[in-house]
């Protein structure tokens, strides 16, 4: 699921999608100093799935136009606008024109992340809940990454929430240290052998895999890593 971010300079959309990146979410994003290329339309029009995010650099004008434009997908996709709050006359013109949320500056990255979030869930309600897969006491979510146990989020950077979700997809399977190299960091160089060592001993330590809560994180030597029920 893909939140494609677009505003007037690199400084605005760092803002907008670093809160997103950390929440687990694949941003693409655009930088417009005039009229929206082609391109792009064609882009998003033609099966994009996912968020549209128009910051709030972006002329009211081209906002408005290029809200309509995306109306013209064969799919719907959510288009949330960033804008001031005070810009009455111009959030009627974006609903008239089909946005489908907004959010008013200053930007909170939370609320941000929730109204994405909320989005694809009320858009992509199959995407969202296929998504979601539990264990035991855990449950795991995507969009935004979420991992509960006993109902108590667990805080986790977007490498090891990917790393847990992997352990636990293959409960019960020997992992190669390749697997997860290439899983998880698109890449499988030595240099990385130290990194998964770390991030396996903090998954081991924020989840709590031990086996007096029912599970063992070990390492099957000379080849990886393996996550069983005891």
């Amino acid at each position: 699921m893909k939140v494609f971010v677009a505003d007037t300079d690199s400084l605005s959309i760092s803002k907008l999608e670093r809160s997103l990146s950390m929440s687990g979410f694949a941003c693409e994003k655009a930088i417009i100093s005039g009229k929206v290329p082609e391109s792009l339309f064609h882009y998003l029009v033609n099966g994009f799935k996912g968020v549209v995010v128009l910051g709030a650099g972006l002329d009211d004008d081209l906002k408005e136009s290029w809200i309509r434009q995306c109306r013209k997908s064969e799919t719907v996709f959510p288009v949330l606008v960033v804008t001031q709050a005070k810009r009455r006359d111009s959030l009627m013109k974006f609903n008239e024109a089909g946005m489908t949320d907004f959010i008013c500056l200053p930007l909170r990255p939370d609320e941000l992340v929730t109204r994405i979030s909320l989005l694809i869930r009320q858009v992509y309600p199959s995407d969202y809940a296929a998504n979601v897969f539990r264990n035991g006491p855990f449950v795991f979510s995507r969009f935004p990454n979420k991992v509960l146990r006993d109902g108590k989020e667990i805080e986790l950077t977007v490498k090891e929430f990917e790393l847990a979700c992997l352990l636990f997809r293959h409960i019960g399977q020997p992992l190669s240290r390749v697997t997860i190299e290439e899983t998880i960091w698109f890449s499988s160089e030595n240099e990385l052998s130290r990194t998964i060592d770390t991030h396996v001993s903090r998954v081991r330590n924020k989840l709590d895999l031990k086996e007096e809560h029912g599970y063992r994180l070990q390492q099957v030597y000379g080849y990886g890593y393996q996550l069983v029920e005891v």
